[in-house]
Protein backbone atom coordinates (compact mmCIF):
# COMPACT_ATOMS: atom_id res chain seq x y z
CA UNK A 1 0.00 0.00 0.00
CA UNK A 2 1.40 3.49 -1.12
CA UNK A 3 1.69 6.27 1.22
CA UNK A 4 -0.98 8.01 0.06
CA UNK A 5 -3.46 5.30 -0.03
CA UNK A 6 -2.18 4.60 3.74
CA UNK A 7 -3.25 8.24 4.22
CA UNK A 8 -6.31 8.26 2.47
CA UNK A 9 -7.00 5.46 4.57
CA UNK A 10 -6.15 6.78 7.64
CA UNK A 11 -8.14 9.94 7.29
CA UNK A 12 -11.39 7.67 6.07
CA UNK A 13 -10.90 6.11 9.48
CA UNK A 14 -11.08 9.29 11.38
CA UNK A 15 -13.83 11.80 9.56
CA UNK A 16 -17.08 10.78 10.89
CA UNK A 17 -19.58 9.21 8.34
CA UNK A 18 -21.52 12.18 6.48
CA UNK A 19 -24.83 10.48 7.95
CA UNK A 20 -23.65 10.75 11.53
CA UNK A 21 -22.50 14.94 10.89
CA UNK A 22 -26.02 15.73 9.74
CA UNK A 23 -27.78 14.40 12.36
CA UNK A 24 -25.35 16.13 14.94
CA UNK A 25 -25.82 19.46 13.06
CA UNK A 26 -29.26 18.93 12.94
CA UNK A 27 -29.62 17.80 16.77
CA UNK A 28 -27.20 21.47 17.29
CA UNK A 29 -29.44 23.52 15.25
CA UNK A 30 -32.91 22.14 17.10
CA UNK A 31 -31.16 22.82 20.92
CA UNK A 32 -31.41 26.47 19.93
CA UNK A 33 -33.18 29.31 21.20
CA UNK A 34 -36.29 29.21 18.65
CA UNK A 35 -37.03 25.94 19.89
CA UNK A 36 -37.05 26.40 23.58
CA UNK A 37 -39.33 29.66 23.36
CA UNK A 38 -41.65 27.60 20.99
CA UNK A 39 -41.91 25.02 23.78
CA UNK A 40 -42.23 27.66 26.64
CA UNK A 41 -45.37 29.08 24.45
CA UNK A 42 -46.91 25.47 24.14
CA UNK A 43 -46.35 24.93 27.91
CA UNK A 44 -47.25 27.86 29.30
CA UNK A 45 -51.25 27.88 27.11
CA UNK A 46 -51.11 24.28 27.91
CA UNK A 47 -51.05 25.17 31.68
CA UNK A 48 -52.89 28.16 31.78
CA UNK A 49 -55.91 26.34 30.02
CA UNK A 50 -55.62 23.30 32.16
CA UNK A 51 -55.59 25.60 35.62
CA UNK A 52 -58.39 27.63 34.29
CA UNK A 53 -60.82 25.02 33.40
CA UNK A 54 -60.12 23.16 36.86
CA UNK A 55 -61.31 27.13 38.49
CA UNK A 56 -63.97 26.95 36.54
CA UNK A 57 -65.53 23.63 37.18
CA UNK A 58 -66.83 21.71 40.07
CA UNK A 59 -65.74 18.50 40.44
CA UNK A 60 -62.46 18.76 42.98
CA UNK A 61 -63.96 16.17 45.53
CA UNK A 62 -66.48 13.81 44.82
CA UNK A 63 -69.03 12.41 47.73
CA UNK A 64 -70.95 9.69 46.41
CA UNK A 65 -74.20 8.85 48.79
CA UNK A 66 -76.24 5.82 48.55
CA UNK A 67 -79.29 7.35 49.37
CA UNK A 68 -80.88 3.72 48.97
CA UNK A 69 -79.16 2.11 51.60
CA UNK A 70 -79.78 4.90 53.77
CA UNK A 71 -83.92 4.24 52.94
CA UNK A 72 -83.50 0.57 53.67
CA UNK A 73 -81.85 1.75 56.99
CA UNK A 74 -85.06 3.51 57.51
CA UNK A 75 -87.25 0.84 56.90
CA UNK A 76 -84.74 -1.21 59.85
CA UNK A 77 -85.18 0.93 62.42
CA UNK A 78 -88.29 2.48 62.36
CA UNK A 79 -86.71 5.27 64.96
CA UNK A 80 -83.82 6.67 62.84
CA UNK A 81 -86.93 7.40 60.16
CA UNK A 82 -88.08 9.95 62.47
CA UNK A 83 -84.94 11.69 63.53
CA UNK A 84 -83.62 11.72 60.06
CA UNK A 85 -86.38 12.18 58.18
CA UNK A 86 -85.76 15.96 57.89
CA UNK A 87 -82.01 15.79 56.91
CA UNK A 88 -83.08 13.13 54.10
CA UNK A 89 -85.05 15.47 52.44
CA UNK A 90 -83.46 19.01 52.70
CA UNK A 91 -79.46 18.29 53.97
CA UNK A 92 -76.79 18.73 51.95
CA UNK A 93 -74.92 16.09 53.60
CA UNK A 94 -77.46 13.10 52.37
CA UNK A 95 -76.87 14.10 48.44
CA UNK A 96 -74.26 13.16 46.07
CA UNK A 97 -72.19 16.08 45.60
CA UNK A 98 -69.07 17.43 44.27
CA UNK A 99 -66.94 20.76 45.53
CA UNK A 100 -65.11 23.04 43.55
CA UNK A 101 -63.25 26.51 44.87
CA UNK A 102 -66.20 28.51 45.40
CA UNK A 103 -69.32 25.93 44.26
CA UNK A 104 -71.17 22.34 45.25
CA UNK A 105 -72.81 21.01 42.45
CA UNK A 106 -75.62 17.74 42.86
CA UNK A 107 -75.30 15.48 39.96
CA UNK A 108 -78.59 13.65 40.73
CA UNK A 109 -80.92 14.64 43.05
CA UNK A 110 -81.32 18.21 44.89
CA UNK A 111 -81.92 18.80 47.96
CA UNK A 112 -85.73 20.43 48.72
CA UNK A 113 -86.05 24.28 48.81
CA UNK A 114 -82.14 25.17 48.64
CA UNK A 115 -82.08 27.69 46.16
CA UNK A 116 -79.78 26.10 43.75
CA UNK A 117 -78.85 27.63 40.01
CA UNK A 118 -77.41 25.60 37.14
CA UNK A 119 -74.15 25.68 35.82
CA UNK A 120 -72.98 23.89 32.82
CA UNK A 121 -76.13 21.58 33.25
CA UNK A 122 -76.32 21.19 36.77
CA UNK A 123 -78.00 22.30 39.46
CA UNK A 124 -75.18 24.00 41.99
CA UNK A 125 -75.26 26.36 45.21
CA UNK A 126 -72.28 28.71 46.63
CA UNK A 127 -70.45 27.17 49.00
CA UNK A 128 -71.23 29.42 52.07
CA UNK A 129 -68.26 28.22 54.28
CA UNK A 130 -66.15 30.83 52.10
CA UNK A 131 -68.20 33.50 53.81
CA UNK A 132 -69.67 32.46 57.04
CA UNK A 133 -71.94 34.52 58.81
CA UNK A 134 -71.14 37.32 61.52
CA UNK A 135 -73.38 34.95 64.17
CA UNK A 136 -71.46 32.04 62.91
CA UNK A 137 -67.99 33.21 63.29
CA UNK A 138 -68.48 34.68 66.28
CA UNK A 139 -68.64 30.44 67.94
CA UNK A 140 -65.68 29.59 65.86
CA UNK A 141 -63.02 28.24 67.73
CA UNK A 142 -58.93 28.27 66.63
CA UNK A 143 -59.25 25.17 64.10
CA UNK A 144 -62.41 26.41 62.09
CA UNK A 145 -60.19 30.33 61.77
CA UNK A 146 -57.14 28.22 60.86
CA UNK A 147 -59.38 26.39 58.24
CA UNK A 148 -61.31 29.54 57.15
CA UNK A 149 -57.54 31.32 56.53
CA UNK A 150 -56.52 28.49 54.69
CA UNK A 151 -59.34 28.17 52.47
CA UNK A 152 -59.66 31.99 51.48
CA UNK A 153 -56.10 31.73 50.95
CA UNK A 154 -55.95 29.04 48.79
CA UNK A 155 -58.75 30.34 46.57
CA UNK A 156 -56.45 33.91 46.86
CA UNK A 157 -53.25 32.08 45.88
CA UNK A 158 -54.87 30.42 42.84
CA UNK A 159 -56.71 33.63 41.75
CA UNK A 160 -53.09 35.37 42.03
CA UNK A 161 -50.96 32.62 40.07
CA UNK A 162 -53.45 32.78 36.95
CA UNK A 163 -52.64 36.49 36.96
CA UNK A 164 -48.98 36.31 37.25
CA UNK A 165 -49.61 34.08 33.98
CA UNK A 166 -51.48 36.60 32.59
CA UNK A 167 -48.61 39.08 33.03
CA UNK A 168 -45.91 36.06 32.23
CA UNK A 169 -47.60 35.80 28.55
CA UNK A 170 -47.32 39.60 28.01
CA UNK A 171 -43.96 39.99 28.64
CA UNK A 172 -43.27 36.63 27.11
CA UNK A 173 -44.63 37.65 24.00
CA UNK A 174 -42.50 41.40 23.81
CA UNK A 175 -39.38 38.82 25.32
CA UNK A 176 -39.82 36.74 22.01
CA UNK A 177 -40.54 39.55 19.39
CA UNK A 178 -37.15 41.21 20.22
CA UNK A 179 -35.55 38.34 21.80
CA UNK A 180 -34.62 40.03 24.74
CA UNK A 181 -33.18 38.24 27.38
CA UNK A 182 -34.18 40.45 30.67
CA UNK A 183 -37.66 40.09 29.67
CA UNK A 184 -37.54 36.09 29.04
CA UNK A 185 -35.53 35.37 32.19
CA UNK A 186 -38.17 37.87 34.43
CA UNK A 187 -41.50 35.47 32.05
CA UNK A 188 -39.54 32.39 33.46
CA UNK A 189 -39.35 33.85 37.22
CA UNK A 190 -43.02 34.72 36.87
CA UNK A 191 -44.07 31.52 35.87
CA UNK A 192 -41.98 30.12 38.20
CA UNK A 193 -43.99 32.14 41.55
CA UNK A 194 -47.39 31.63 39.39
CA UNK A 195 -46.85 27.98 40.07
CA UNK A 196 -45.62 28.06 43.27
CA UNK A 197 -48.47 30.26 44.40
CA UNK A 198 -50.57 27.39 42.76
CA UNK A 199 -49.11 25.21 44.87
CA UNK A 200 -49.63 26.89 47.93
CA UNK A 201 -53.38 26.77 46.83
CA UNK A 202 -53.12 23.03 46.41
CA UNK A 203 -51.72 22.96 49.79
CA UNK A 204 -54.40 24.91 51.64
CA UNK A 205 -57.18 23.19 49.77
CA UNK A 206 -55.26 19.61 51.08
CA UNK A 207 -55.39 21.31 54.84
CA UNK A 208 -59.17 21.56 54.56
CA UNK A 209 -59.96 18.55 53.38
CA UNK A 210 -57.84 17.52 56.11
CA UNK A 211 -59.29 19.36 58.77
CA UNK A 212 -62.90 18.88 57.77
CA UNK A 213 -62.40 14.92 57.75
CA UNK A 214 -60.44 14.55 60.63
CA UNK A 215 -60.54 17.41 63.17
CA UNK A 216 -63.42 19.33 63.68
CA UNK A 217 -66.27 17.66 65.16
CA UNK A 218 -69.22 19.90 64.82
CA UNK A 219 -71.87 19.59 61.53
CA UNK A 220 -71.51 19.35 58.93
CA UNK A 221 -67.86 18.05 59.31
CA UNK A 222 -67.06 14.22 59.03
CA UNK A 223 -66.94 13.38 62.90
CA UNK A 224 -70.17 14.71 63.52
CA UNK A 225 -71.88 12.61 60.76
CA UNK A 226 -74.62 9.75 61.85
CA UNK A 227 -72.93 5.88 61.35
CA UNK A 228 -75.31 5.14 58.58
CA UNK A 229 -74.54 8.74 56.62
CA UNK A 230 -70.53 7.49 57.40
CA UNK A 231 -71.44 3.64 56.09
CA UNK A 232 -73.38 4.97 52.78
CA UNK A 233 -70.57 7.49 51.67
CA UNK A 234 -67.83 7.51 49.85
CA UNK A 235 -65.04 10.21 48.75
CA UNK A 236 -62.97 11.16 46.43
CA UNK A 237 -61.00 13.34 44.55
CA UNK A 238 -62.16 15.01 41.06
CA UNK A 239 -61.19 15.08 37.58
CA UNK A 240 -60.98 19.22 38.29
CA UNK A 241 -58.33 18.05 40.78
CA UNK A 242 -55.71 16.06 38.91
CA UNK A 243 -56.17 18.93 35.87
CA UNK A 244 -55.52 21.76 38.58
CA UNK A 245 -51.82 19.99 39.17
CA UNK A 246 -51.46 18.77 35.42
CA UNK A 247 -51.75 22.46 34.43
CA UNK A 248 -49.64 23.22 37.27
CA UNK A 249 -46.70 20.88 35.89
CA UNK A 250 -47.06 22.67 32.56
CA UNK A 251 -46.19 25.77 33.85
CA UNK A 252 -43.22 24.64 35.60
CA UNK A 253 -42.35 23.34 32.30
CA UNK A 254 -43.08 26.16 30.63
CA UNK A 255 -41.04 28.04 33.31
CA UNK A 256 -37.80 25.96 32.71
CA UNK A 257 -38.45 26.60 28.64
CA UNK A 258 -38.08 29.79 29.50
CA UNK A 259 -34.61 29.85 31.04
CA UNK A 260 -33.00 27.31 28.46
CA UNK A 261 -34.37 29.90 25.64
CA UNK A 262 -32.45 32.55 27.63
CA UNK A 263 -29.12 30.67 28.43
CA UNK A 264 -29.64 29.57 24.54
CA UNK A 265 -29.79 33.26 23.35
CA UNK A 266 -27.01 34.46 25.85
CA UNK A 267 -25.30 31.57 24.02
CA UNK A 268 -25.92 32.75 20.36
CA UNK A 269 -25.58 36.08 20.85
CA UNK A 270 -21.79 35.66 22.38
CA UNK A 271 -20.97 32.90 19.44
CA UNK A 272 -22.02 35.93 17.20
CA UNK A 273 -20.12 38.47 18.90
CA UNK A 274 -17.08 35.96 18.64
CA UNK A 275 -17.21 35.56 15.22
CA UNK A 276 -17.66 39.62 14.38
CA UNK A 277 -14.84 40.31 16.70
CA UNK A 278 -12.72 37.07 14.63
CA UNK A 279 -13.23 38.92 11.50
CA UNK A 280 -10.94 42.00 12.48
CA UNK A 281 -7.98 39.98 14.29
CA UNK A 282 -4.40 40.13 11.84
CA UNK A 283 -3.62 36.04 11.58
CA UNK A 284 -0.54 35.50 13.22
CA UNK A 285 1.96 34.67 10.58
CA UNK A 286 5.67 34.05 12.59
CA UNK A 287 4.73 30.97 14.35
CA UNK A 288 7.20 28.86 13.36
CA UNK A 289 5.90 26.64 10.34
CA UNK A 290 3.83 29.05 9.18
CA UNK A 291 3.23 30.24 5.59
CA UNK A 292 4.34 33.71 5.00
CA UNK A 293 2.51 34.81 1.56
CA UNK A 294 4.19 36.12 -0.75
CA UNK A 295 5.66 40.09 -0.68
CA UNK A 296 3.73 40.41 2.40
CA UNK A 297 6.45 42.66 4.64
CA UNK A 298 9.12 41.74 2.28
CA UNK A 299 10.77 43.48 -0.59
CA UNK A 300 9.57 41.49 -3.51
CA UNK A 301 10.50 38.40 -1.46
CA UNK A 302 14.26 40.04 -1.26
CA UNK A 303 15.07 41.43 2.16
CA UNK A 304 12.83 42.72 5.22
CA UNK A 305 11.79 46.43 3.82
CA UNK A 306 7.80 47.10 3.50
CA UNK A 307 8.11 48.27 0.36
CA UNK A 308 4.71 49.54 0.48
CA UNK A 309 5.91 52.30 2.99
CA UNK A 310 8.55 53.56 0.57
CA UNK A 311 8.13 52.34 -2.70
CA UNK A 312 4.37 51.90 -3.61
CA UNK A 313 2.70 54.31 -5.31
CA UNK A 314 -0.41 52.52 -7.33
CA UNK A 315 -1.14 50.09 -4.81
CA UNK A 316 -1.62 48.25 -1.77
CA UNK A 317 0.78 46.06 -2.02
CA UNK A 318 3.04 47.18 -4.19
CA UNK A 319 2.04 45.17 -7.63
CA UNK A 320 4.30 46.51 -10.56
CA UNK A 321 6.25 48.70 -8.25
CA UNK A 322 9.64 47.14 -8.85
CA UNK A 323 11.95 50.03 -10.03
CA UNK A 324 9.91 52.53 -9.57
Amino acid sequence: MSAATGGLAQCGRLAPPLPLFAFTTRLTSMWSSPFFLSLASVFTLIGLTLVSVAVLTDNWNEVQVNRREIINAFKREPELNVKLQNAFGHNILYFSRTYGLLNVCFPDTVPQEIGSFTKFGSPCIWNNEFTPTEAKREHFTSAEWYRLYAYRGSIVCYAAGIAIVAISLISGIFGCWNRSRKLIVVTSVLLLVASLAMSLAMFGWHYVAYTDRNVLDMEPYYKSWEPVLKLTTRQNYGWSYFVSWIGIVFLLLGSASMYFAYTAIKKEEDMALSAKNGAYLMPNYYDKGAIVPYGYGTYAGYGTYPYYTQYNTAGYYGYMTYGR
